[in-house]
């Protein structure tokens, strides 16, 4: 059972969906899924579902993800080679151990919450100023680039990524 939300619709309007295999589909076609989804059924949100769904149809961006993949865990794993097990890329986005302020994994956990360290703040400002724009929520960073980035890009940014992580994070 998976729970899906934004990119549904491109994030252009609210929809909120639960994806069930086929074996769970059977198990529950007869019972009352009590989901609590977001805009379920609206007709306006479920028209721009579909057109996201033709847009990642028509223009192969699903093909493209698995694409991106291999560049994308090939600089990764250059990147990740000092860091602990616990910072992993998964998919598209990945959470880096920044921010723990040479604390353990363990205390960098308990870190006040959305609280973003200072170092990793002047590290999204330098990434900014070098023209590549990188997320945070409180001491992670959040890795989930565009579908229609060259691949490029993508590894020159994980590349920058690992250089600043290095700077700030020494």
């Amino acid at each position: 059972m998976m729970t899906l939300a934004k990119g549904l619709t491109g994030a252009a309007l609210p929809l909120g969906a639960v994806v069930l295999s086929a074996d769970m589909a059977g198990r529950v076609e007869n019972r009352m899924l009590n989901a609590g989804l977001t805009y379920c059924g609206h007709p306006m949100s479920c028209a721009a579902g579909l057109a996201a769904l033709s847009a990642y149809e028509d223009e192969k961006l699903i093909e493209r993800s698995r694409v991106l993949a291999s560049p994308c865990s090939r600089a990764w794993s250059h990147c990740n080679r000092d860091m602990p097990s616990s910072a992993t890329c998964a998919a598209a986005m990945a959470c880096s151990r920044a921010g723990t302020g040479g604390r353990s994994r363990d205390a960098a956990m308990h870190l006040p919450w959305p609280a973003t360290p200072p170092q990793l703040k002047a590290l999204v400002a330098e990434a900014m100023a070098q023209g590549v724009s990188f997320a945070t929520r409180g001491n992670l960073i959040l890795l989930a680039p565009p579908l229609v980035i060259g691949e490029e890009e993508l590894t020159d940014a994980i590349v920058l990524l690992d250089r600043l992580l290095t700077k700030f994070f020494p």
